[in-house]
């Protein structure tokens, strides 16, 4: 009994100390930067974000640089779009929108948040894109946005669309990026057929028309790409896309400088081997060939004349990756700058061969 009464007297003691050493312990951790686990006498801390304050910095910061923007017929308003002020030099603001909003304009007009009207002078637009610059006179604008690279976007991050949709100025709506690099084809030459690919951010937050070539903002005020209505449907919903801001930059260098943008053209013009009738395939010897690219005809003096590219050839590859159709070639080459070399599969003659081309420029 008596062993008893002294272990229990000695556990007694220990818990004590244990006691009194927490005590101690969280004592001296209010007092230093430093971090103790401390269970028994601090409440737990909850952090609590104002999204809402934050989504209305981030507006207040970038919709003052989103414009309306007016495309006039000879006679008439013809439609109705927004840009995003981005740079002022010289006396003049540089606004950046979609092709489609300044497409065939006998005049445009810009209207700023505050009331400023100017007619623009359209520096250069890019079809394939849907990109377009433009300038006028400064006037009272001050200010320009701040862009963000499109690369450090995440999938679930916060963005916000500010343009004027149905001629409401100033309107933003919140969303999520819902893919931040996706693959969606695209109609360049107006034939009704998707003939090129489009790299874009997929996101819920709602783009309507007349959002059009307005700003998708980050949670800091940042533009991260400009909202086009050309390559969605607005027959879907919770689905839109914006160029990211990466493209938007080199498009707008490459059409500040000459007009244009400047990419590897190969100046062929091409079908896909499965949409040739049948007394053509068995014309060109081609009726065990499902895949692959016709060239219908190729320009004088471009880069496939002169490196060898011919009418009639078959294009079957590009880098051993297997072309399929149009839209497959139209992609590998999306993948490839001015300057790079590729090898081509052909068929000619009805013979396999292989041809190194250098892509050159279109501006030739």
């Amino acid at each position: 009994m008596k062993n008893f009464l002294s272990h229990l007297f000695s556990a007694s003691i220990g818990a004590m100390l244990v006691v009194i050493i927490l005590i101690i312990l969280d004592i001296y951790s209010t007092f230093l930067p430093v971090y103790i686990p401390n269970i028994f006498f601090k409440e737990r801390i909850n952090v609590y974000v104002d999204v809402e304050s934050v989504v209305s910095e981030a507006v207040d910061k970038s919709a003052k640089n989103v414009v309306s923007v007016s495309n006039y017929s000879v006679s008439a308003l013809q439609g109705t779009g927004s840009g995003v002020i981005y740079d002022i030099r010289d006396d003049k603001a540089y606004i950046v929108t979609n092709n489609h909003v300044v497409e065939n304009a006998f005049k445009i007009e810009i209207e700023t948040v505050n009331g400023y009207k100017a007619t623009a002078t359209l520096v250069g637009t890019d079809n394939k894109t849907d990109l377009a610059v433009l300038t006028i006179p400064k006037g009272n604008i001050d200010h320009k946005i701040e862009f963000s690279d499109s690369n450090a976007l995440k999938v679930g991050e916060y963005v916000i669309a500010i343009g004027n949709p149905l001629g409401l100025s100033g309107s933003a709506t919140l969303g999520i990026i819902s893919s931040k690099e996706r693959l969606v084809t695209v109609d360049t030459n107006g034939d009704n057929r998707d003939d090129s690919y489009a790299s874009v951010i997929q996101t819920d937050a709602a783009i309507n028309p007349g959002n059009s070539g307005g700003a998708l903002i980050n949670l800091n005020g940042n533009l991260v790409g400009i909202n086009s209505m050309k390559i969605a449907d607005t027959n879907i919903e919770g689905i839109g896309f914006s160029i990211p801001s990466k493209i938007v930059e080199r498009v707008i260098a490459d059409l500040e400088t000459y007009g244009e943008v400047i990419r590897p053209f190969l100046g062929i013009y091409y079908i896909s081997v499965d949409e040739l009738s049948l007394t053509e395939r068995i014309k060109l010897g081609l009726t065990d060939v499902n895949n692959g690219i016709y060239v219908d005809n190729v320009e004088e003096n471009s880069s496939a004349s002169k490196q060898g590219i011919q009418k009639g050839d078959i294009i079957l590859a590009v880098n051993d990756y297997n072309i399929d159709n149009l839209l497959d070639f139209a992609y590998q080459l999306y993948l490839y700058e001015v300057g790079d070399t590729i090898n081509l599969t052909i068929i000619r003659d009805r013979k396999a061969m292989e041809l190194v081309i250098t892509l050159e420029s279109n501006l030739l």
